[in-house]
């Protein structure tokens, strides 16, 4: 059974954060969820809703000369999306459900805001993700516009120094088909593109994602190969505490991904913010209401 929040305004815990999506986005311009355990769902970046859309996308954190300590900077995954999604009884491959993450979350509505706590006994650090959208009273225009904000402040728990690095990973979702899509690279991050064609100009759109932190690495070509190739290999980077910087390739298929890294030296009690800036643009939609004009 369900257990009811304690008081109105808490933080919502446990099975409360199953079902829980914060939107972020301006107003009528699409949206980005951000899940009740930090996750991303509902992308609807195309004009159109896309509700349950969930690509594999996802931050992380590494601690260098500790491979068993990386985590994806969510909690536990919602019992819903294991037994319940289709292909769950193949192990949902091609997903980063599996990967470890931290043990505790804990998510709390502050409109605009939307905030996520994660910690984890076995890890020494303390995050808290705070997603918002571009909501501005008085100004319609920049309330509107297709952007969301992230920031994730990482705190050093001990009494020694920490080495850590951030990471944020994302698959070419934007990608429809086997041609004309690629991973660019932009200022501090990627953009993930499509291109559309005389006959479905719709299949157009971008998404951005950037890092204003100086030090940003960007790796704009994942390793291509079948299967779940990709992501087993972008997720042995980040065990290993590497931070790649490598340009879109120039031959053969285009990356399947991009990802961006920031190096942080922690000093004992420190906090440090990594912030993050999504940005989408689908100039044209396929959604049709009524009878086309004669």
């Amino acid at each position: 059974m369900r257990r009811e929040r304690e008081a109105f305004n808490t933080p919502y815990t446990g099975d409360l954060l199953d079902r829980l999506a914060y939107p972020m986005g301006g107003i009528g311009a699409g949206m980005v969820c951000l899940e009740g355990t930090g996750g991303f769902t509902h992308l609807s970046v195309r004009g159109t809703p896309n509700i349950g859309n969930a690509p594999l996308m996802f931050a992380a954190i590494s601690l260098p000369g500790h491979p068993t300590k990386a985590r994806v900077l969510e909690g536990p995954v919602p019992g819903w999306k294991i037994f319940t999604q289709p292909e769950a009884g193949n192990g949902l491959g091609g997903t980063h459900l599996g990967l470890p993450r931290f043990a505790h979350a804990s998510f709390e509505a502050r409109f605009p805001f939307g905030v996520v706590t994660l910690s984890d006994e076995r890890i020494p650090l303390l995050i808290r993700l705070t997603g918002w959208s571009p909501f501005i009273p008085g100004d319609a225009d920049s309330s509107s516009l297709p952007v969301a904000g992230l920031e994730y402040e990482i705190q050093n728990t001990t009494e020694d120094d920490i080495e850590a690095i951030f990471s944020f990973h994302a698959q070419n979702f934007m990608a429809m088909g086997d041609e004309g899509h690629e991973v660019r690279r932009g200022p501090g991050g990627f953009i993930l593109w499509q291109a559309g064609s005389d006959e479905q100009p719709w299949q157009q759109g971008a998404f951005s994602i950037e890092c204003d932190d100086p030090a940003t690495q960007v790796n704009c070509a994942w390793f291509r190969g079948g299967w779940f190739d990709p992501l087993t290999v972008v997720w042995r980077s980040i065990a290993q505490g590497e931070s790649l910087s490598q340009d879109p390739p120039t031959q053969g298929d285009p990356s399947p991904g991009g990802s961006l890294y920031v190096p942080l030296q922690l000093a004992p009690g420190e906090k440090h913010p990594v912030r993050l800036r999504f940005a989408w643009h689908g100039p044209v939609t396929n959604m049709r209401l009524g009878k086309d004009i004669q």
